[in-house]
């Protein structure tokens, strides 16, 4: 006699409308906070955007699976020259302030383009 397996459970079977809803809160909480950062992080932060803009497409290393980091570096290199020098922070914290925020524009973005891809 051939065993039937039952069938699988509604839950089981789709994606949970709370996935979509745990995105959009993510992304809700990451603009939340974002509007608390101090001027100064939001002018760094609009220029950041404004350089990956120009670079956001299909093909960009940016979405490479494993970016190069020599490239990414670069690219704060770019951003930093952006920027003015600022009197009350010496230019290597400018650098890593500038990369960190890079690197979460770009790791948002990549969030994104998956979900998209979903």
């Amino acid at each position: 006699m051939e065993k039937r397996s039952s069938p699988m459970p509604y839950f089981m079977a789709y994606s949970l409308p709370e996935e979509k809803n745990n995105e959009a809160g993510r992304r809700n909480d990451r603009e939340y906070f974002r509007q608390m950062y101090p001027l100064q992080v939001k002018r760094y932060i609009r220029v950041i955007v404004e350089v990956l803009n120009r670079m956001d497409m299909e093909e960009s290393y940016i979405y490479d699976e494993y970016p190069d980091k020599i490239r990414l570096e670069r690219l704060s290199e770019i951003v930093l020259r952006l920027i003015p020098v600022e009197k009350n922070m010496s230019r290597d914290t400018q650098r890593n302030l500038i990369r960190v925020l890079l690197w979460e524009e770009i790791l948002e973005r990549r969030d994104r383009k998956r979900s998209r891809e979903r």
